[in-house]
C-alpha cells in the first residue's frame, strides 16, 4: 500500500477501524511529517519574502549634508541651569536613613545621577509582577 493510498484511507473514519495498527501508526507518522514539512517550507518562504521586502522597502533615504554657514560672530554658549531639588534629596536621604536605621543627619548625599532604564517593556512588566507577587 502506497503512502497516498494509505492517507486516502485515513481520511475516511469508517475505513480507519479496518486498518491494522501498523497502518494506523504509519499513516499518522506520514500525516505528521507532511504537516511539519509544509509548515517548515512555508516558514522558509515567509522568511525569504521578509528579506526581499526589507531590501526593497528598507533603503535608507539619501541625506544631503549641508555645510553650516560660519559667520564672524561666535554663537553664544548655552547657559547651564542647575536645579536644586531639595525635595528629592530629602526623600532619598530619608529612605536611606530608614534602611540603614540611622538619623538623617548622619547621611550626606553628594551626587544624584538618574540612571535610564534600558530594559524592554516586557522586562519591566515581569519585574513588577515578581515584586508584586512577593507582597
Amino acid at each position: 500500500m502506497t503512502t497516498t493510498e494509505l492517507l486516502a484511507k485515513f481520511a475516511d473514519p469508517e475505513i480507519i477501524q479496518t486498518l491494522s495498527l501498523s497502518d494506523k501508526l504509519f499513516a499518522g507518522l506520514m500525516a505528521t511529517i507532511l504537516g511539519m514539512g509544509i509548515t517548515f517550507i512555508s516558514l522558509i518562504v515567509l522568511q525569504f519574502a521578509m528579506v526581499i521586502m526589507e531590501k526593497l522597502l528598507g533603503r535608507p533615504a539619501k541625506q544631503t549634508v549641508q555645510e553650516p554657514v560660519h559667520s564672524g560672530v561666535p554663537a553664544p554658549s548655552p547657559e547651564v541651569t542647575t536645579t536644586d531639588d531639595n525635595e528629592l534629596i530629602a526623600v532619598i536621604s530619608s529612605v536611606i536613613a530608614l534602611q540603614l536605621k540611622t538619623s538623617v543627619s548622619n547621611i550626606v548625599i553628594r551626587n544624584i545621577a538618574k540612571v535610564e532604564d534600558s530594559s524592554s517593556a516586557w522586562n519591566r512588566t515581569g519585574r513588577l509582577e515578581q515584586m508584586n507577587s512577593r507582597l
